[in-house]
């Protein structure tokens, strides 16, 4: 029996929760909106290159650091033809580089009007509060679809995109920090039969590696070397990962010899697949193979989240927005889906997902109607809460 005021102890355990990720803050800012590329551009501020209602736009935002607020700081039409498959990277602090496709208004290609490739440079301040355009350099005067244009040290830059014929190619650009000038330097044509839904990575120094799709729309790996200066492609190695399908890639790397790709499969179904690469590129392997989604799995873009954990946005079942998180060890010996939620029950497509902070992602998307809209969610590493332990006294 307890004594009268006798004080009473009481500890409390906090058990983890299954509540691993919680969307924060929604906003719509456009129409009619596809190909979303999203980067950061400071702390506090992100870049959005997109296709919008009949525009070719780039936008603007603040996002704070726990994701309670978006907010549409500037937006410029930079081209007044339409424009397709944005990659945007960052050349240095407050430049900007855009590859993507124009629609130039000219005669007919295989039953449509003329298409072409461009790489355009911009301004952003760190606050956002002005987009200029620098330059701008038509590099394919057919066509320049799927474009992955990533970085080959301070002034290179390599793009992996769709030529003439649905060809694929590799092409190499100078871009100096202030984005003054843009110069191809060197071109490959690696695929001469299909090259598709490009996903574009660094190994190391001088090597790249690249998911696309192939011949028969079957998914295929390749390693490249890429000299600093980007006078030299060389084709390393090949590996046909899927012999079915292998449409809208995400390769992401996981440690220095391991990459995982999420990818749509037969069946449009999801999977994600682990190969290790190592830093000369002269061998691709295969790993572990996980489809995490026997329904549908499209528009994929893959984040990693911290050491051995990593988000997935992509498009499900009757293209409903999906958020997903995956462990995935160094090794990438096995892959793990860990706890999923689906954002929006009406759409979500053309994604675009980038770290704002420690546990806190923005994403960029086509939703409801085709409107625009950026989510900011909040993801716990390993994709759970941790368990704490309370005490206190009641007397």
């Amino acid at each position: 029996m307890l004594r009268r005021n006798a004080p009473i102890f009481l500890i409390v355990i906090m058990m983890a929760s299954p509540a691993w990720a919680q969307e924060v803050q929604s906003l719509e800012h456009d129409r009619n909106v596809i190909f979303n590329s999203l980067v950061q551009v400071d702390a506090d501020t992100y870049a959005l290159a997109y296709s919008g209602d009949g525009s070719t736009a780039f936008k603007t935002f603040t996002i704070s650091a726990d994701g309670s607020t978006i907010t549409q700081v500037q937006s410029v039409a930079h081209d007044p033809n339409e424009g397709e498959f944005y990659s945007l990277v960052q050349v240095d602090g407050d430049t900007y580089a855009l590859a993507y496709m124009s629609n130039d208004g000219g005669g007919a290609i295989r039953g449509r009007v003329s298409f072409s490739g461009v790489i355009k440079t911009f301004t952003i301040p760190a606050d956002g509060s002005t987009i200029t355009q620098v330059q701008s350099l038509e590099h394919d005067a057919v066509i320049g679809e799927y474009n992955s244009l990533t970085q080959v040290d301070a002034d290179t830059y390599a793009l992996a995109y769709t030529g003439d014929n649905n060809d694929g190619f590799i092409k190499t650009f100078t871009i100096p920090a202030d984005g003054s000038t843009i110069t191809q330097v060197q071109s490959l044509e690696h695929d001469t039969s299909f090259g598709r839904d490009n996903s574009l990575v660094q190994v190391d120094a001088d090597t790249y590696a690249l998911a696309y799709t192939g011949a028969g729309s079957d998914g295929f790996i390749k390693t490249f070397t890429i000299s600093a200066d980007g006078s030299t492609i060389t084709q390393v190695q090949t590996l046909e990962h899927d012999t079915l399908f292998g449409r809208n890639n995400s390769l992401v790397q996981v440690d220095a010899d391991t990459y995982a790709l999420a990818y749509t499969g037969d069946g449009v179904d999801g999977f994600i697949k682990t190969f290790t690469i190592p830093a000369d590129g002269s061998t691709i392997t295969q790993v572990q193979s996980l489809e995490h989604d026997t329904v549908s799995g499209q528009y994929n873009s893959l984040t990693q989240v911290d050491t051995d954990t990593y988000a997935l946005a992509y498009a499900g079942d009757g293209d409903d927005g999906f958020l997903k998180t995956f462990t995935i060890p160094a090794d990438g010996s096995t892959i793990t889906q860990v706890e999923s939620l689906e954002h929006d029950t009406l759409l979500g497509r053309y994604n675009s997902l980038v770290q704002v902070d420690a546990d806190t992602y923005a994403l960029a998307y086509n939703g409801d109607a085709n409107d625009g809209l950026i989510k900011t969610f909040t993801i716990h590493a390993g994709g759970m809460l941790p368990v704490t332990l309370e005490s206190f006294s009641v007397d």
